[in-house]
């Protein structure tokens, strides 16, 4: 009996050892790569949260940090508590809107941008300020974001890609068109001078 049991341990030893064991032709990669000043950086602000759950602060760098490691999934729930907790908080619905773009989430990440702007705007009482920079990168997020909230980005990306690219266009302005010179060679008041030229006064000499 103790024989047979011995022998069921070893199968599954030997069953966990196949199924957890790596295959030889896989490739492991760290989940966060990060240089190492972020890696601890993230580690003081894991601790930070362990702590004091509701540090928005330490919530927010943490979860910019995770967006700018392409992880938006540890970036909306490390965000996902506080957001709940603290609904007039634009910034927790700018970071949500981010995110669930970087999930190819259209039409999540088209709400979460619109309660941001609407948040910015309102400015409840106790909460953050928004200032003119972010009420414009809001405003532009938002309409940019409404272009895709119908597309399935997933399966449709250069659908997507030609809607952003539309509402992100560069805008060309015109440089300031010179002053034509008056009839005779003479130039318009206010003209810089010839090269080699004094410059004349405007004021009528006076006579001794």
């Amino acid at each position: 009996m103790r024989v047979t049991r011995i022998l069921d341990l070893i199968v599954l030893v030997l069953l966990a050892t196949v199924l957890l064991m790596p295959r030889p032709d896989a490739t492991v990669k760290p989940a966060l790569a990060l240089d190492s000043e972020l890696k601890d950086r993230v580690a003081e602000l894991q601790s930070r949260l362990v702590g004091k759950p509701d540090d928005a602060d330490a919530a927010l760098e943490l979860a910019n940090i995770y967006l700018d490691g392409h992880l938006p999934d540890w970036a909306l729930a490390t965000v996902g508590p506080l957001a709940r907790a603290r609904p007039d908080d634009y910034r927790f619905q700018h970071l949500r809107a981010i995110a669930c773009a970087d999930r190819f989430e259209g039409a999540p990440a088209f709400e979460a941008a619109s309660k941001a702007l609407t948040l910015c705007e309102s400015a409840p009482a106790g909460m953050p300020t928004c200032g003119d920079a972010t009420h414009a990168r809001l405003s532009l997020l938002r309409s940019t974001l409404e272009s895709i909230a119908s597309v399935d980005m997933k399966n449709q990306p250069y659908l997507a890609k030609e809607r952003i690219f539309q509402k992100l266009h560069p805008v060309w302005v015109p440089k300031k068109p010179p002053r034509k010179a008056l009839p005779g060679g003479k130039a318009p008041p206010g003209a810089a001078p010839a090269p080699g030229e004094a410059p004349k006064s405007s004021e009528t000499p006076q006579k001794p």
